[in-house]
């Protein structure tokens, strides 16, 4: 009877995460390949982030939320292995919190000052509904073209060392 619990359990872990990478909500609206939408969101620090006004830079964008787990363990790696590297380049980033206020990332980041990446927010969802229908933390490299080059949804073992390699192909391309 144990066994077989355990069994259950063991194949519910293995087949969750297969389940939920093929649900259709989870699936991404925008392709590699593809044009990234021209997106326009608040930032906390004041001002708008505007995709268009970084044509010509490559651009990190990632959608989180505060309440969400995997954002949270993601968020480090993101400063010191993606901001901390290429804040000084032909770069920008923004981590756009998903169904989130202003004073709900304000404390966050009161609580946080060690994220130093610009923050924005999306209390409607009306940013992120053009990328997907659900699942976070989702993360987008962006050539200088305008094109996205790699996109990302949860938290891989792996996935800072993905994001940054397409960080360093799209700066390295001569375009």
């Amino acid at each position: 009877m144990l066994r077989s619990a355990l069994t259950a359990v063991l194949l519910l872990c293995v087949a969750a995460p297969i389940s939920r990478a093929e649900d259709p909500d989870f699936k991404s609206k925008i392709a590699v390949g593809q044009a990234m939408p021209a997106i326009k969101v608040h930032k906390l620090q004041g001002g708008d982030f505007s995709l268009a006004e970084e044509r010509g830079k490559v651009v990190v964008v990632n959608f989180w939320a505060t309440w969400c787990g995997p954002c949270k363990i993601e968020m480090p790696e993101l400063q010191k292995n993606v901001w901390q590297k290429y804040q000084s380049k032909d770069f920008a980033m923004i981590a756009i919190a998903r169904e989130q206020t202003i004073d709900t990332v304000g404390a966050f980041q009161k609580q946080h000052p060690e994220y130093t990446f610009p923050l924005a927010v999306d209390p409607d969802r009306s940013t992120y509904k053009v990328f997907a229908d659900a699942g976070i933390p989702r993360t987008y490299v962006v050539d200088r073209k305008g094109r996205v080059v790699y996109e990302s949804f949860g938290v891989e073992t792996d996935g800072i060392r993905k994001i940054t390699g397409a960080v360093d192909k799209a700066l390295a391309a001569k375009n």
